[in-house]
This record gives C-alpha cells, structure tokens and sequence, in this order.
C-alpha cells in the first residue's frame, strides 16, 4: 500500500464523510491502477455530490478501465452536462471523446 492511500484512509477512519479525502483516495486508486477501489469511493462521492464534475469523469473512466462501457455513460453525460454549465471546455471535450468510444464499442 503506497503511503498516499496510507494517508487518506487514515484521514477516512477519522472523518469518513470527507468527501474532498474520499475522491483524493479515489484519484490516487485510479492513478495506481486500483481501478475498483476508485470506483467504489467514487460511487460514494457521487451519491452525495451528484454535481461534482470531476467526480463524473473519474468515475466514467474508471468504469471504463474495468470493461464496464455501458455503465461509463450515464456518468460521462453528466460530466458533458455539468461541465458545459460550469464553463469547463477540456473536461466537456474529454468526456465527449470517452462517451462517443463507448457508444461505439456498444454498437460492435
């Protein structure tokens, strides 16, 4: 276990309704290939924050690192929605891009 994960779950134990520590423990399982402890974290975060972009893009890809494309959509919808409210380009163009590989593997 890398000392990053050491410290958000530790941080967790003491305040599990952090859900700023939740996604930072979640982004640092996606970043080490831990893709379903990132989901199940992002899951959390996104039941509670439904309007937290970032957290609807992770959890897309995420969801698309474990072969689960169909389910990646609906989270990557939200992330076009969300980030074309708030007025974020980078992130409505990633999950566009994600969003469309996904209708497309779905169609083969």
């Amino acid at each position: 276990m890398s000392e990053r994960i050491r410290l958000y779950l530790e941080k967790l134990a003491e305040n599990p309704d952090n859900l700023l520590n939740r996604f930072s423990l979640a982004q640092v399982y996606y970043e080490t290939g831990e893709y379903e402890e990132a989901i199940l974290h992002l899951r959390i975060c996104f039941e509670k924050r439904n309007d937290w972009m970032m957290v609807t893009l992770l959890l897309g890809k995420a969801l698309i690192a474990v072969e689960q494309k169909e389910a990646a959509c609906l989270p990557l919808q939200q992330t076009i929605t969300l980030a074309k409210n708030q007025g974020h380009e980078d992130p409505e163009h990633e999950a566009r891009t994600l969003l469309a590989e996904c209708v497309e593997s779905g169609s083969d």
